[in-house]
């Protein structure tokens, strides 16, 4: 492949690549490894809660899988820095230098809104999946590491003042969205990040209206 054509293509593979890892069930693959039969149960606002830790009440399944969601926030920004062009540039004959694209914040935020999209959205669940919310701070971890570290701050002082996972995932952006406003400089990628936590947001809709009607549980793990 000549590398004007692979240049023009390569923003694509980028986003192709970022949305399959996203895709990926994680979720699905653990409950099926540790035999667990009822992945998703009602929730108490008559949708189907797919968490692990809020289906088991075992803490130690519901941290690997949402470090393995965080994980591909990660993964899907460092195929976006040098190394990660290299690495897939590597499987393809005269990918010359492309560069050109690695110093794009938007096409990085891109990347991480179709990592976002793809767990969201997952081919392989019936275009069924997660809320996003690990997967999205794997992504501010890669942009901004301080911003990532306000929102985790934030998701661990809410949840110990409410036990109420939905309530702390949404609180623990917001100040993960702040701190990297307040720290970083404002450009037109930015808008993209902004589609990416509208899209988490909107997937917490039936969350928050039941924590607006006080009908949110809290989450109790069993030791």
């Amino acid at each position: 492949m000549e590398f004007n054509s692979l240049e023009k293509i390569w923003p694509a593979v980028l986003l192709g690549v970022s949305f399959f890892l996203g895709s990926i069930p994680f979720g699905l693959l653990i409950a099926r490894i540790f035999k667990i039969k009822e992945v998703r149960r009602p929730a108490p606002h008559g949708l189907l809660r797919p968490h692990l830790a809020e289906t088991t009440n075992l803490w130690p399944v519901g941290v690997l899988n949402i470090f393995l969601d965080f994980a591909k926030g990660v993964l899907a920004l460092l195929l976006v820095s040098p190394v990660g062009y290299r690495l897939l540039g590597f499987f393809l004959r005269d990918s010359g230098d492309l560069g050109v694209h690695e110093e794009s914040l938007v096409w990085t935020w891109a990347s991480g809104l179709f990592v976002v999209l793809g767990h969201c959205f997952s081919p392989w669940l019936k275009f069924r999946g997660g809320k996003g919310v690990a997967t999205t701070f794997g992504v501010i971890l890669v942009l901004s590491p301080v911003s990532t570290l306000f929102g985790l701050l934030g998701f661990a002082l809410f949840f110990f003042y409410s036990q109420i996972t939905s309530l702390a995932s949404i609180a623990g952006l917001i100040c993960a969205a702040v701190g990297y406003l307040v720290l970083n400089t404002v450009g037109i990628q930015l808008w993209v990040g902004v589609v990416m936590i509208f899209l988490v947001l909107l997937r917490h809709e039936a969350n928050i209206d039941a924590l607006l009607e006080q009908r949110e549980p809290k989450f109790i793990p069993k030791i």
